[in-house]
């Protein structure tokens, strides 16, 4: 990569026909770029963890069952009354 682009003392001269921001906008894309990553790395860390995800497993299960039997109980109620 040529570090004339990110000079701001170079984009003022008239030799490379670039902007005053030049300079700030390749500093801002970099900045960027290394942020994607970052939380690409993180986001791949989270889903390949084994215990987060037995524990997203238990929980479910557990919320299943709670729904299993509210359902359960809502049914006897309703059965008397018909």
């Amino acid at each position: 990569m040529n570090t004339a682009f990110l000079s701001p003392d170079t984009a003022l001269s008239g030799t490379t026909g670039l902007s005053r921001n030049a300079g700030l906008l390749a500093d801002w894309a970099v900045r960027s770029g290394l942020r994607l990553a970052r939380w690409g790395m993180q986001r791949a860390a989270r889903r390949n963890d084994r215990d987060r995800l037995l524990r997203r497993l238990e929980a479910r299960a557990a919320a299943e069952t709670a729904l299993a039997e509210r359902d359960a109980a809502y049914r006897s109620s309703m059965y008397g009354l018909l």
